[in-house]
């Protein structure tokens, strides 16, 4: 069972862990509760992965006057961050905060390979005022600015396996995808290319399904980062007034992904039932396996159980070796 204790002590870490990935301790714990794990499978998690973080820096004042969104992609801003939107949570309550924040976050949906849209999906889930606001600041120090994705022309596609096809290999000096992913979704090739689909109402299912079936496929670490921020943009658009935009941004920084991935597709897993799965994730002391298998869970519960989701799930925990 997932404490208020367990979730409170989250705000002691620092928003980067040692090997300056983002910190994604309380998405796994909310995710282990929802899986049903025991108090004995949190607490050995916590003390596993508890050593890979660093203590969080002291607190420090957002400097009065300035608007929110002036220090957007500075990392070292985090202290500040957490502070603005710890205080704005508290005087405005989250759904007046995230319809104020989140379209200006979304136009940069993969910032720190989409672990900022990630961490505050499920610190919204979980309704903890504290990690709302350090999910929030998470996102908003790794923000990075794109080129905004034209409008599709008419007639457009609203395939998205078909425009994926189109899509350019986009090079990059980067060797890391989250870094390559970045100048890929800005470069003018790409921005052709994305641009032919129509984004609509069946979009992220099409994608969430691609990414499934892309990582059952590979295992390739874009595909797994694809398949969770999937999920979360799903649960992320539900507290927005006008997602289409925010669509069209997670589109954008999907497709950008795929440019710089090289996904080698072989055979996927026979897949795991359900039970097993769960079972195993709830063993794991992996974040991104237990973040993987609950979004897969999740994700078949809510567009059915015929898609990749079971396949992508199998092969997080195999991948793992849980």
């Amino acid at each position: 069972m997932l404490t208020i204790d367990l979730l409170n002590s989250c705000a002691q870490f620092a928003a980067f862990d040692q090997a300056d990935r983002c910190t994604m301790r309380a998405p796994a714990l909310y995710a282990l509760a929802r899986m049903k794990a025991k108090a004995k499978d949190l607490t050995a998690f916590v003390q596993t992965y508890d050593p890979q973080l660093q203590a969080s820096p002291g607190w420090q004042a957002w400097p009065a006057g300035e608007p929110w969104a002036y220090a957007l992609g500075q990392a070292s801003a985090w202290p500040q961050y957490r502070d603005l939107f710890f205080q704005w949570l508290a005087y405005e309550g989250a759904g007046s905060v995230l319809s104020q924040a989140l379209p200006r976050l979304t136009l940069s949906c993969g910032a720190a390979g989409f672990d900022g849209l990630l961490r505050t999906a499920y610190a919204v889930e979980c309704r903890h005022h504290h990690e709302i606001a350090d999910a929030l600041a998470a996102w908003a120090c790794n923000w990075q600015a794109r080129a905004q994705l034209p409008a599709a022309p008419a007639p457009a596609a609203s395939e998205v396996q078909q425009v994926l096809a189109q899509l350019p290999r986009v090079a990059s000096k980067h060797s890391d995808w989250t870094e390559a992913m970045h100048h890929a979704a800005n470069a003018p090739s790409l921005l052709r290319a994305a641009s032919a689909l129509h984004t609509g109402p069946t979009t992220l299912e099409q994608l969430a399904n691609l990414a499934a079936q892309a990582y059952a496929c590979s295992g390739n670490a874009a595909a797994l980062a694809l398949v969770t921020s999937a999920d979360a943009m799903r649960r992320i658009l539900l507290h927005m007034d006008e997602p289409a935009l925010a669509l069209r941004s997670y589109w954008q920084d999907f497709a950008a992904t795929v440019a710089v991935a090289d996904l080698q597709l072989g055979k996927a897993p026979t897949a795991l039932p359900w039970p097993e799965l769960l079972r195993q994730a709830r063993k794991s002391r992996d974040v991104r396996t237990i973040t993987l298998v609950d979004c897969c869970h999740q994700t078949a519960k809510v567009y059915g159980r015929n898609g990749w989701w079971q396949s992508a799930a199998t092969r997080a925990v195999q991948t793992s070796g849980t």
